[in-house]
C-alpha cells in the first residue's frame, strides 16, 4: 500500500500541548508508528518491484533498440552444429546458385562434344590441312615433275625380271646382259651356245639361264635328266671382264654329295648326305687299368667301354677322353648294374655314388662332339 505522508507544523508555545499534537507539532507514538508501518510498506514494495519480471515498467522495444533486429528465436548449439556438418545441401541450393552446370546440362556437353570428336576423328577429308611435306612424302606435281625429269624410272625395260624367252643358236652369253631369265633347249655347249661353262662343252644340253644385273646363272639339267649342275659368274674391271665360270656343290649323277673334312659352323639340314670319315681310338681308365674304344664318324662318337676297373665312388679321373672325341656336354651313361658314369667336357669321367666294379663293364653309349676332326 502507499505511504500517507505527516503533516509537520512549528510547536506553538502558546498553545497546549494538546493543541500542538493535534496540530502535528509533537512527535507521538502514533506519529511513529506511521512512520515506521510507511517504511515496512515501502521495503515490502520495493522487494515486490525487485521480484517482479514482468516489465513493471512497461519498457518497449523501441525504448532499448529491439526494434532494429528481426525477432527470430536463436538457435541452439547442437542445432548449430548439427546445421553446419550437414552435407546434404540443407539450404537446397541449385548448380545455377553456384555458377555449375547441373547434370543434365554436362551430360548434354559432353555428348555434343563426343559427337563434334568422333566427327573430327572419322573425317578423312585431312581436317587440318596436313602438307605432303609435313608427312615427309612429295606433293603430286612435285611426284610428276621428278617422274617427267627421270625418264629411266618409268623405262622398265632393262629392269623387270621377266620371261626373256629361248637363246637362239649362236648366242654369246658373254652378250646377254638385259635383266631376266632365259632357257636353253637342246643346243650344244661352245657351238650353239658361246662361252658356256667347259663341262657342257660338245653336250646338248638344256637350262635356264638368269641375269641380274652384273651376275649370271646357269642351271643346267644333266643329259640324264636326273640331276642339275648350276654355275654362276660375274662381270667386272675396266675394261669389264667376265670372270670364269664357277660350279656350285651338286649331287653327281647317282644322287650322292662326298664331302672331306668339312667344318660346320651352323646348323645344317641334308639329304642323301654320305659322311665317310672315321677315327678310333683306345684309351685306359684308371690308373691303367680298364678300356674304353672310341670311334668318332662325324661329329658323333661311340664310346665301347670294355673292361672296368674298380673305382671309389665320387672320384674323378681327368684326362680320359682325347681331345677330337670329347662330349659336347658332360654325358651320363648307364651301365648294366644300372650304376652311372659320367664323361665331362673337359674329358675327365666319375663314377656317381655307387663305387666301378668288374661287372659294370662291356657296355656301349654315345654323345656328339664339338672338336675338331683328330689328326691320328
Amino acid at each position: 500500500m502507499s505511504y500517507d505522508k505527516q503533516t509537520w507544523n512549528k510547536y506553538d508555545e502558546l498553545k497546549t500541548e494538546e493543541e500542538n499534537i493535534e496540530n502535528g507539532a509533537v512527535v507521538t507514538d502514533n506519529r511513529m508508528n506511521h512512520m515506521e508501518t510507511g517504511i515496512g510498506d515501502n521495503d515490502a514494495n520495493l522487494a515486490s518491484h525487485l521480484a517482479d519480471k514482468n516489465n513493471p515498467h512497461k519498457v518497449t522495444a523501441a525504448q532499448v533498440g529491439l526494434d532494429k533486429v528481426d525477432n527470430v528465436k536463436q538457435a541452439s548449439k547442437v542445432e548449430f552444429d548439427s546445421h553446419t556438418s550437414d552435407i546434404s545441401n540443407p539450404h537446397k541450393v541449385t548448380a545455377t546458385q553456384v555458377g555449375a552446370y547441373s547434370k543434365d546440362e554436362s551430360d548434354q556437353k559432353l555428348a555434343t562434344q563426343k559427337q563434334a570428336i568422333d566427327s573430327h576423328v572419322n573425317n578423312k577429308s585431312n581436317p587440318h590441312a596436313v602438307t605432303a611435306s609435313q608427312v615427309g612424302a612429295y606433293s603430286k606435281s612435285e611426284t610428276d615433275t621428278k617422274f617427267a625429269s627421270a625418264q629411266s624410272l618409268t623405262d622398265l625395260s632393262n629392269k623387270a625380271f621377266v620371261n626373256k624367252g629361248n637363246l637362239a643358236s649362236g648366242t654369246d652369253l658373254n652378250n646377254v646382259t638385259d635383266t631376266g631369265y632365259y632357257r636353253i633347249g637342246g643346243l650344244v655347249g661352245g657351238t650353239d651356245i658361246l662361252n658356256s661353262p667347259s663341262e657342257v662343252g660338245g653336250i646338248r644340253f638344256y637350262a635356264f639361264f638368269t641375269v641380274t644385273g652384273s651376275l649370271q646363272e646357269l642351271t643346267v639339267y644333266s643329259p640324264k635328266q636326273d640331276t642339275t649342275w648350276t654355275y654362276s659368274r660375274s662381270i667386272s674391271g675396266s675394261p669389264a671382264t667376265w670372270s670364269n665360270w664357277s660350279k656350285t656343290v651338286m649331287a653327281d649323277d647317282s644322287g650322292k654329295v662326298t664331302i672331306k673334312d668339312l667344318v660346320v659352323t651352323a646348323t645344317v639340314k641334308t639329304v642323301n648326305l654320305e659322311i665317310t670319315g672315321q677315327s678310333t681310338k683306345t684309351v685306359s681308365i684308371y690308373n691303367g687299368g680298364g678300356q674304353i674304344i672310341l670311334t668318332r664318324i662325324g661329329p658323333m662318337v661311340q664310346a665301347d667301354i670294355r673292361s672296368m676297373p674298380a673305382i671309389p665312388s665320387n672320384t674323378t679321373i681327368s684326362g680320359v677322353i682325347p681331345d677330337g672325341y670329347k662330349p659336347a656336354a658332360d654325358y651320363t651313361s648307364i651301365t648294366h648294374s644300372n650304376n652311372r658314369l659320367i664323361f665331362y667336357a673337359n674329358g675327365s669321367i666319375k663314377p656317381d655314388n655307387n663305387a666301378m666294379v668288374s661287372d659294370n663293364g662291356y657296355y656301349s653309349c654315345s654323345w656328339v662332339t664339338k672338336d675338331a676332326t683328330p689328326t691320328t
